[in-house]
């Protein structure tokens, strides 16, 4: 079994939260044909998939065929039922739903998406993983460490001015009922 170094963990975040943002992000451009920013944060970071490729790498290291699918299949499912539920709870909206399709549990999750995301999962760990480490081998460490430091600084930065985002537009919100109380308040004595 393989022991993941800290910065090799940090870096499969990185490259898996960009690959998982270009996924999501062209996706949903596509569909809804206009550009739209997938990521809980506003860079091009699609934190769940970094998680759950981090999640992978660590705890399916020594799978193979058929449990590597089936356990992939899993990791890749729960994190979809728990993200879809915090997007949900966080943003108060549902950035997918999966009601039309058949298996489907809230529709959170499916088993169509079950399977692509442990089909997916077997690519990543089979192919992907291997080009990553082949690049990032030839990278001096010097060199690997102080791009760690920027894409960790600027993704701290990120996640700061995400919360400050939420917090004051929730802050708008309940300023904006305030209005509308008073002006009801207005109408009502009109």
């Amino acid at each position: 079994m393989k022991h993941f170094t800290g910065y090799e963990l940090l870096w499969l975040f990185f490259v898996y939260s960009f690959l998982g943002w270009v996924l999501e992000t062209a996706a949903t451009t596509l569909k809804q044909r206009k550009f739209s920013n997938r990521g809980l944060v506003n860079g091009p970071f699609c934190v769940i998939y970094g998680i759950t490729a981090v999640l992978m790498s660590v705890g399916l290291q020594e799978l193979k065929g058929i449990w590597l699918f089936v356990f992939a299949a899993v990791y890749a499912t729960v994190a979809e039922w728990i993200s879809g539920h915090l997007i949900e709870k966080i943003f108060h909206e549902r950035w997918w739903d999966y009601s039309e399709n058949r298996f489907n549990i809230g529709g959170y999750i499916c088993l169509e998406f079950s399977i692509m995301w442990g089909l997916g999962s077997m690519i990543m760990v089979n192919m992907i993983h291997p080009m990553i480490y082949g690049v990032v081998s030839k990278i001096p460490l010097m060199v690997i460490y102080a791009l760690l430091v920027i894409f960790a600084i600027a993704f701290i930065i990120d996640i700061i001015v995400t919360v400050k985002e939420i917090v004051g537009f929730k802050k708008s919100l309940g300023q904006l009922e305030k209005i509308a109380d008073g002006l009801k308040d207005i109408g009502d004595q009109l």
